[in-house]
């Protein structure tokens, strides 16, 4: 059952205001909520809106924000030569051959450095005979001043050998080396074993004269001398 409301509780309803001891009906109390939620979604869909115009605005007259890519840079290229199967031959002021240089691939960087898969040289000398070197990688040091070779370094499974005029085979292997075309010198600071069909050596370091055709070896050198049976 419904009591009618006093005329104060009137005012204060037409006010939007209602006194906490007075009691209303239940479909009194729906019918303001409906409205307060109504009232409500008006006023926050028409900020929303005022928001949106403003931004719009402001789009339009600023123009599109600008799009920043962020991307991962890129490996640098530092080569600007790649070649496979090569062969070089360099001849002396004489006209003869100095030493030719083959590997399966080359490849060049900006450093004037060369890198060298399977390198194989051949040096040849005035009497004759040759050395020949082998590695699974080298790399070449260009001069800074001309496109000569300053150093070529060879490295993993080094192998040097020497056939003389008798026949003789002579084998040094060691893990480095330097060949300095200038000079007709090579180093190493590291373990080189010498072999020949009599005598075995090891040592710490190792330079070598091409001109003089002379080993000399540097720290450690221990070597064991066979002499060949002569039983068959």
């Amino acid at each position: 059952m419904t009591q009618p409301l006093p005329t104060s509780s009137r005012n204060a309803a037409s006010n939007n205001t209602l006194p906490v001891d007075v009691i209303v009906s239940e479909e009194e109390v729906v019918d303001e909520a409906t409205r307060q939620i109504l009232t409500g979604w008006r006023l926050w869909a028409l900020l929303g809106l005022l928001v949106l115009a403003i931004y719009s605005a402001r789009y339009m007259f600023f123009g599109a924000p600008p799009i920043i890519e962020t991307q991962e840079p890129g490996a640098e290229i530092r080569y600007d030569a790649y070649s496979v199967g090569i062969t070089s031959v360099l001849f002396n002021t004489e006209g003869r051959i100095d030493y030719t240089l083959e590997a399966s691939e080359q490849t060049h960087y900006l450093d004037n450095t060369t890198v060298l898969s399977n390198p194989y040289v051949r040096l040849y000398q005035e009497s004759g005979e040759r050395w020949n070197i082998a590695a699974r990688s080298g790399r070449i040091h260009g001069a800074a001043d001309s496109d000569n070779i300053e150093r070529l370094d060879l490295s993993d499974e080094v192998e040097l050998f020497q056939v003389d005029a008798a026949g003789e085979r002579m084998t040094l292997t060691t893990g480095f080396i330097s060949l300095f075309p200038g000079t007709e010198t090579m180093n190493t600071d590291r373990e080189v074993t010498m072999t020949t069909n009599a005598l075995r050596q090891t040592a710490i370091g190792m330079h070598v004269d091409l001109q003089q055709d002379k080993l000399t070896f540097r720290s450690q050198v221990r070597g064991r001398y066979e002499v060949p049976s002569s039983q068959p």
